[in-house]
C-alpha cells in the first residue's frame, strides 16, 4: 500500500508541476503579447496583453479569442490597416514561440521529459482528439512517465532481491 501512495504523490507532484508550468508559459506568453501590443499602440495593451497570454490555458480556442479580442480593441480605436496587421503578426510570433520552443521547454524541465516528447505529444493528441488532447496531452505524457518509471524500477527491486 505504501508503494501505490507513493505512485500517487509523485503523480499528484506531476500534475502540479504541470499546472505551474503552463502558468509560467502564460506569463512569457503575455509579456510578448505586452511588448508587441505595446509597440503596436493597441488600446489597453497591457490587460490585452494579460487576457491573452492567460487564454492560451484553452488549446487553440483561446489564442483565437485572444486574438479576436486584441484585433477588435485595435479596431474600435482606430481601423488602421497597418496596426490591425502588426497585431496579427505579433500574434503569430508569439503563437510560434509558444508552440515550438516555450511550452516544450518550460514543460520539458517541469515535467522530466525532454522538448521533444511534450512537442510530440501534443502534435499526437491534436491530432487524435483535437482541442481537448492537446490541452491533456503533456499531463498524460508526464504521467505516463512517471508510472512507467515506477513499475520499472519496481521491477528491478523485485530481481534486484531474488539475487
Amino acid at each position: 500500500m505504501g508503494r501505490l501512495l507513493q505512485l500517487a504523490t509523485e503523480i499528484l507532484r506531476t500534475l502540479g508541476a504541470y499546472v505551474a508550468g503552463q502558468f509560467k508559459v502564460a506569463l512569457i506568453l503575455s509579456l510578448i503579447y505586452a511588448a508587441g501590443f505595446a509597440i503596436c499602440r493597441v488600446p489597453f495593451w497591457g490587460l490585452v496583453a494579460f487576457v491573452c497570454g492567460f487564454l492560451n490555458f484553452i488549446p487553440f480556442i483561446g489564442s483565437l479569442i485572444g486574438l479576436g479580442l486584441a484585433l477588435f480593441v485595435s479596431w474600435i480605436n482606430s481601423s488602421d490597416v497597418y496596426r490591425l496587421s502588426g497585431v496579427l503578426a505579433v500574434w503569430v510570433v508569439a503563437q510560434g514561440l509558444e508552440g515550438f520552443w516555450i511550452t516544450p521547454r518550460i514543460l520539458g524541465r517541469r515535467l522530466q521529459l525532454r522538448p521533444i516528447v511534450i512537442f510530440l505529444a501534443i502534435l499526437a493528441g491534436g491530432l487524435l482528439f483535437g482541442p481537448f488532447g492537446v490541452l491533456l496531452a503533456a499531463p498524460v505524457a508526464a504521467v505516463t512517465m512517471v508510472v512507467w518509471r515506477f513499475f520499472s524500477g519496481a521491477e528491478n527491486n523485485v530481481r534486484a532481491s531474488q539475487k
